[in-house]
């Protein structure tokens, strides 16, 4: 469950997150109850090894007093369990505890019928009852063939030194377990290919629930600290911002939650990350919290499996090749984004029917998933092409950014002038490059260069240069893809024709595909 941290700057990137329930604070009993010795008592393993390349958040927070002597987190919003429960859903197994052995072991049945190969569990820090409950976690992730990765909560006292902390804590509690998730994957700041933990961090622009926003560099020494332990770690950090990969030394962004992909560029943020960084999309079957009385706005219906297909589809036609898929979510039933299955036709003893999967059975979503996997693997991504891009105005304001014909991501700023107010590149698309009008009036002129990928490459690419009324900008483009750039071509723009002054520019790929000489 997540904090509702919409304001018009993130929601521009439709990175819509969600809010939070209360923490359980009182400490459950030590959880005595051990697997049957008969292997029988257990769902069979079975079926092909799921894949690595997939991961879905878990959640290891719910409890009822058969187990656990206290209802938790199915009464969430004052319902009363075990028929009224905090969900819009009915779970398959009941309002079950996450500390019985019988439901975790059918639960890592389910993710490997799916083809799940990684679970990423809701951590809530030292001590916590998430905590105690990860060894039976691992326990049954070992047996059918799961790792378990850590989603780090943003709990009471998160800062950066406790997370250089925690981390500490995860490893030597648990990086013995054959279950324990470790990545071959590489970065810019890890740049090596040793096997090492993968590590998401929710929230990343606040410290904590409550506190003041936080920027990038606030946990660049942590980063530094977790590179250098000695397995290392990759951090995958909550934002759509690119430019905290760099600002903060993270390895990677996942987006947790996009309610919809249609608004806002979708997952077109993935196209701003800097090179060498890691894509983790996270996709959803949908949203559906209305019994626990979240905004009518964060309501996406599943449209019988189509929202999910839209999902993967937006994921996937970045043309940036994701490290790691993530699924949002296997079991967070407040939100009604699971892919557990269901019961159908159950209701909450109130005369509320609960919700069902539509023409999709009550385990659909293991069906649907296994199918997008093995689309996603099979999945060949375009190939990419490196150039470079200079832009220099004498105007207060100028863009840049592709009509059609192709594709630009994963941007490097190689310089910038010092009087600029603005050299970046907006939602994933399209270059800005702004000065002091002041400045601007008085003929100044400013410049950025910038190393891209270019790919979906058609015949040619069709550039589009607007600008104020003021001066002029001069474009050129270099083909990149040998030791040194080669300038293909230059355009100067300088007249006043619209409101935008907008003013389309052709280049032939082949000059962008071929070395030059």
């Amino acid at each position: 469950m997540k904090k509702l941290l919409i304001s018009t700057l993130v929601f521009l990137l439709v990175a819509c997150t969600l809010p939070t329930p209360t923490q359980t604070v009182t400490p459950l009993p030590p959880n005595n109850t051990t697997p049957s010795d008969d292997d029988a008592s257990l769902p069979p393993v079975e079926g092909p090894d799921p894949s690595l390349k997939v991961a879905a958040f878990y959640y290891p927070w719910y409890g009822n007093p058969s187990i656990d002597n206290v209802w938790v987190h199915w009464d969430q919003n004052n319902h009363r369990p075990p028929q009224d429960i905090g969900s819009d859903y009915f779970p398959a197994l009941g309002a079950y505890s996450s500390r019985d052995p019988q439901v975790v072991a059918q639960h890592m049945a389910w993710l490997r019928q799916a083809g799940i190969g990684v679970i990423i569990t809701s951590w809530w820090g030292q001590g916590s009852n998430e905590d105690r409950a990860v060894p039976l976690i691992l326990e049954m992730a070992e047996r059918y063939g799961i790792k378990v990765a850590f989603h780090i909560e943003p709990y009471s006292g998160r800062s950066a030194e406790r997370l250089v902390s925690d981390i500490r804590y995860i490893y030597e509690k648990y990086g013995s377990s054959p279950a324990f998730f470790r990545s071959t994957a590489s970065s810019l700041y890890s740049p090596g290919n040793q096997p090492k933990g993968m590590f998401f961090v929710w929230s990343i622009e606040f410290k904590e629930f409550g506190q003041s926003p936080v920027q990038a560099d606030y946990w660049l020494s942590a980063m530094d600290a977790i590179h250098s332990l000695p397995e290392g770690g990759l951090v995958i950090a909550n934002t759509l911002q690119g430019s905290w990969i760099n600002g903060g030394h993270f390895d990677g962004l996942y987006n947790y939650i996009t309610l919809r992909v249609d608004q806002n560029g979708g997952f077109n943020w993935a196209r701003n990350m800097p090179p060498n960084s890691l894509y983790i999309p996270s996709v959803m079957p949908g949203n559906s919290a209305r019994r626990v009385g979240y905004p009518e706005n964060t309501y996406v219906p599943r449209n019988d499996g189509a929202t999910f297909d839209e999902q993967w589809t937006a994921a996937l036609g970045t043309a940036v090749e994701p490290a790691l898929v993530t699924i949002t979510s296997f079991n967070e039933w407040h939100e009604g984004s699971m892919i557990e299955p269901i019961t159908v036709g159950e209701e909450d003893g109130n005369g509320n029917p609960y919700a069902d999967f539509g023409i999709l059975p009550a385990d659909g979503y293991l069906d649907l998933t296994r199918e997008w996997i093995d689309k996603y693997l099979a999945t060949q991504f375009p190939p990419t092409y490196r150039a470079r891009i200079s832009i220099t105005t004498s105007s207060d304001w100028t863009t840049l950014n592709i009509l059609n014909g192709g594709t630009w991501m994963r941007p490097e700023l190689v310089s910038a002038s010092d009087t600029v107010t603005n050299a970046g590149m907006e939602t994933g698309d399209r270059f800005v490059l702004m000065q002091y009008i002041d400045d601007a009036n008085a003929g100044k002129q400013v410049e950025m260069t910038w190393d891209i990928l270019l790919a979906d490459l058609g015949e040619n690419l069709i550039l589009q240069i607007d600008r104020g009324n003021i001066g002029a900008t001069q474009v050129t483009i270099y083909n990149y893809l040998g030791d040194i750039p080669i300038q293909v071509d230059t355009f100067t723009w300088n007249s006043i024709t619209t409101e935008r002054n907008s003013h389309s520019i052709a280049i032939a790929t082949e000059k962008l595909t071929k070395p030059g000489p």
